[in-house]
C-alpha cells in the first residue's frame, strides 16, 4: 500500500503522469486552446447583456436590440461548439493515456517473480490494473484541464469585471473570496487523506470478492457461508465509512460555496442599487450583468470541489499504479545469452534455496539427469519437489549453488530462451476461457492436422472429437466444463506438440476414473520417450519406468537410484513404498 504524502497535491506526481501526453502532444495543446477561447467567450455574454439593457431596451432601440442579441446567439453557438469539441477531445486524450499505461503496466506485471504473486492478492492487483487506471483518464477527461478552464475563466472574469464595473463595487461584490480560499484549502487537505482510505479499501473490497468467488467450493464445503459472510459485511462497512467520510467534508464545502455566492449577489444588490438610486454611476444593466458575473463565477468555485474531487481521485490512483510500474525489486532476473541445440543433460550442484529468511527449503541440493533420461522425484509433501522445478524454470532465484543444462547456468540465460526449452505440465492444471484448441496452441501456431495426430497418438482425440464442437469446444473459465483427468489429459497434449527438449510434469493422482488413469499412464509414455524428463511421481507405474529416482526428505537428498536399488537399500525410499506404493502394486 502506497503511503498518504500529506500533500494535498503532488506536482512530482504529475510530471510523470504527463509525460504519457508525449505521444498525443496536438491534441492535448488543442484541447488547452479551446479551454483559453472557451474563457474570452463565456466572458463576453454578460458584457452583451448589459449593453443590450442600457443601450437598447431602457431607451427603446428595438432594431438595436435585435442585432445585439443575435450576436449574443452566436456567442452561445460558438460556446456550445467549442465546448462539445472540448469535452470529446478531453475523453479521447484520457483514454489514449490509459491505454498506454495500462498496456505497459500489464507488459510490467509479467516480468514479475511468482514469489510477487505468491504475497500479493490478486484483486489488489485487478483494482490497480483496471479500476485504478480508470481513474486516472479523469484527470485530463473531467480534471486538470477542466480545473485549468475554470481557473482561467474566473482569472478573466474577475478582470473583466474590473474592467466594466466601478471597482469599489466589485470589491465589496467580491469580499466574501479570502473565506472560500481558507475553506477550498481545508477542504483540499483533509479530502485526499479520505481519498486514499477509499481507493485502498476499494482494493481491499476486490481482493476479498476474487478471493471468495475463485474458493467458492471450499466456502460451501466446510459451511462457511455465515462466518465469510460476517468478514464481507466488515470490509464492505469500512469501504462505506470511508466514503460516507469524503461525503462529510463535500456536505460542509458546497453549502459554504452556496451560501457566499448568495451573500456576493446580496452585497453586489446593496451597494449597486445605493448607488444607482444616488449617484446614477452604476446602471441597471451593470447591476445585472454583475449579478450574472457572480453567477458565473461561484459556478466554476461550486464545481471545483467536484473537479478537485477527480483529479484528487486521479492522483491517489497515479500514485498506486506509478508505485507498482516504477517497482524494480520483484522482478524477473535473467542474464544475456542464449542456449539452443539443448540436449537436455540438467545438473543441481549444492543448491540452498529458501522463500523466507533463516527458513531454508532445499539444502545443498546435487543430482544430474543426463540427456534422454527420464528422472523420478520423489518424498513427502514439503520435503521441496515442486521447488527444485521452480528453481530450474527461472521462477525463483536460488541463493547458492548452481542449476545447469548441458553445461550452461540457467543465471546467465535469457529467461525466455531458458523457457522454450521446457514444457511444463502441472498437477494444478489451468485453462483459459476459450477454445480447447487455442489452450492446447498456447506458444505457437501448430497445423490441425499434426494436432489431431499428436492427440490420437496420446489417445484423446476420440475424448475431445465426443464433445460439442470438438476441438472449438469451449471449456470456461479454468476449464470448469471438463473433469479434472480431461484437463490433465489435455495439458499433456499441450506439453507435447511443443516438441520441448525437457519435459516437466507434476503427475495428477486424483479424482480420475480407471480409463482416465490408463490413458495418462500412456500419456506419459509417449511424451517422455526420446527427451529428458522430470517428474514429481505419485504413481509406482511413472517411477519404476524412470532411468533414475531421487528421494528428498526436508530438503534434502537422501538418496538416488534405480527403483530396484533403492528398495535393496531398504531405506527411506523402501519404507516410502511401504506405507505408499505397495498396495497400488498388488491392486495392479
Amino acid at each position: 500500500m502506497s503511503e498518504v504524502t500529506g500533500k494535498a497535491f503532488d506536482f512530482g506526481l504529475l510530471r510523470k503522469i504527463m509525460r504519457y501526453i508525449k505521444p498525443y502532444q496536438k491534441i492535448f495543446w488543442f484541447a488547452f486552446l479551446l479551454t483559453v477561447s472557451l474563457s474570452a467567450i463565456s466572458t463576453v455574454r454578460p458584457i452583451l447583456i448589459k449593453t443590450a439593457i442600457d443601450d437598447y431596451i431602457l431607451k427603446g432601440d428595438g432594431p438595436g436590440l435585435t442585432r445585439i442579441s443575435l450576436v449574443l446567439f452566436g456567442f452561445l453557438v460558438l460556446e456550445a461548439v467549442f465546448q462539445f469539441l472540448f469535452i470529446f477531445m478531453a475523453n479521447y486524450l484520457g483514454q489514449s493515456i490509459i491505454k498506454d499505461i495500462r498496456d505497459k503496466l500489464f507488459k510490467h506485471l509479467v516480468k514479475f517473480r511468482l514469489s510477487f504473486f505468491d504475497k500479493t492478492p490478486i484483486g489488489t492487483l485487478i483494482t490497480r490494473n483496471v479500476s485504478d487506471i480508470e481513474t486516472i483518464a479523469q484527470i485530463f477527461s473531467d480534471g486538470l484541464l477542466v480545473i485549468f478552464g475554470d481557473l482561467l475563466k474566473i482569472a478573466v472574469m474577475v478582470i473583466a469585471m474590473f474592467v466594466v464595473f466601478d471597482p469599489k463595487l466589485v470589491l465589496i461584490s467580491l469580499s466574501v473570496i479570502p473565506i472560500l480560499f481558507y475553506a477550498t484549502r481545508w477542504f483540499q487537505k483533509n479530502i485526499k487523506v479520505v481519498f486514499q482510505d477509499v481507493r485502498n479499501q476499494v482494493a481491499n473490497l476486490n481482493a476479498f470478492v476474487q478471493e471468495h468467488l475463485v474458493g467458492m467450493k471450499i466456502v460451501q464445503l466446510f459451511n462457511r457461508e455465515k462466518d465469510e459472510m460476517a468478514k464481507f459485511v466488515e470490509i464492505n462497512e469500512k469501504h462505506k465509512k470511508a466514503n460516507i467520510r469524503s461525503i462529510w467534508y463535500f456536505s460542509i464545502f458546497l453549502p459554504i460555496i452556496e451560501i457566499l455566492s448568495a451573500v456576493s449577489i446580496g452585497l453586489a444588490v446593496w451597494y449597486g442599487g445605493i448607488k444607482a438610486a444616488t449617484t446614477q454611476e452604476v446602471t441597471l444593466g451593470d447591476i445585472t450583468a454583475i449579478i450574472i458575473f457572480i453567477n458565473m463565477l461561484y459556478r466554476p468555485l461550486r464545481q471545483l470541489a467536484d473537479r478537485f474531487n477527480t483529479l484528487q481521485m486521479g492522483m491517489v490512483a497515479s500514485e498506486r499504479v506509478i508505485t507498482l510500474l516504477e517497482k524494480e525489486d520483484d522482478l524477473e532476473v535473467e542474464g544475456k545469452d542464449e542456449i539452443f541445440d539443448v540436449k537436455g543433460e540438467i545438473a543441481f550442484e549444492n543448491v540452498h534455496f529458501q522463500y523466507k529468511e533463516n527458513e531454508p527449503i532445499l539444502k545443498d541440493v546435487s543430482f544430474k539427469a543426463n540427456a534422454g533420461e527420464t528422472l523420478a522425484i520423489v518424498g513427502a509433501t514439503g520435503a521441496g519437489k515442486s521447488t527444485i522445478i521452480s528453481l530450474l524454470m527461472g521462477f525463483y532465484g536460488y541463493q547458492q549453488g548452481k542449476v545447469t543444462i548441458d553445461g550452461k547456468e540457467i543465471t546467465e540465460l535469457k529467461l525466455d530462451n531458458l523457457r522454450s526449452h521446457f514444457a511444463l505440465v502441472l498437477q494444478d492444471v489451468f485453462l483459459f476461457s476459450d477454445s480447447i484448441l487455442n489452450n492446447i496452441t498456447l506458444k505457437e501456431k501448430v497445423d490441425f492436422e499434426v494436432l489431431k495426430d499428436a492427440a490420437k497418438r496420446i489417445g484423446i482425440d476420440e475424448f475431445i472429437e465426443k464433445l460439442p464442437g470438438g476441438y472449438s469446444y469451449d471449456v470456461k473459465e479454468r476449464g470448469g466444463m471438463l473433469s479434472a483427468g480431461q484437463r490433465q489429459l489435455l495439458s499433456f497434449l499441450r506439453a507435447y506438440i511443443t516438441n520441448p527438449e525437457i519435459l516437466i510434469l507434476d503427475e495428477a493422482t486424483s479424482s480420475v476414473d480407471t480409463h482416465t488413469e490408463e490413458l495418462i499412464q500412456n500419456a506419459i509414455d509417449v511424451i517422455t520417450e526420446g527427451r529428458t524428463s522430470i517428474i514429481i511421481a505419485h504413481r509406482l507405474a511413472t517411477i519404476k519406468k524412470a532411468d533414475k529416482i531421487l528421494v528428498l526428505d526436508k530438503g534434502e537428498v537422501v538418496e538416488e537410484g534405480t527403483h530396484l536399488e533403492l528398495l535393496n537399500r531398504g531405506g527411506y525410499y523402501a519404507k516410502l513404498y511401504e506405507m505408499q506404493f505397495k498396495n497400488e502394486e498388488e491392486a495392479a
